[in-house]
């Protein structure tokens, strides 16, 4: 397992995940583990914030749905539309 400082790590975050793709990363804050990062976590995190996206993507699309009806808009006048 790799050791790193919070300093070391605030300065390159993108080695300390390079890093924790092969193995686990330890970051120290005044000598106390902070955290440790692994590929599994990071990965897992990654899958997490992805998850959240697409759900805030789908509100935003229902959203302006729902606004366009409320203001005429059809799927006739969209393709109508785009076809010029």
């Amino acid at each position: 397992m790799r050791t790193v400082t919070k300093a070391e790590a605030e300065l390159d975050f993108a080695a300390v995940l390079e890093s924790a793709a092969k193995e686990p990363v330890r970051i120290l804050q005044a000598g106390q583990d902070v955290i440790v990062v692994s590929a599994a976590e990071f990965e897992e995190a990654q899958r997490l914030l992805h998850k959240k996206r697409v759900r805030a993507l789908q509100r935003v699309r229902l959203r302006a749905t729902a606004e366009a009806k409320a203001n005429g808009f059809t799927e006739q006048l969209l393709t109508d539309l785009l076809v010029r």
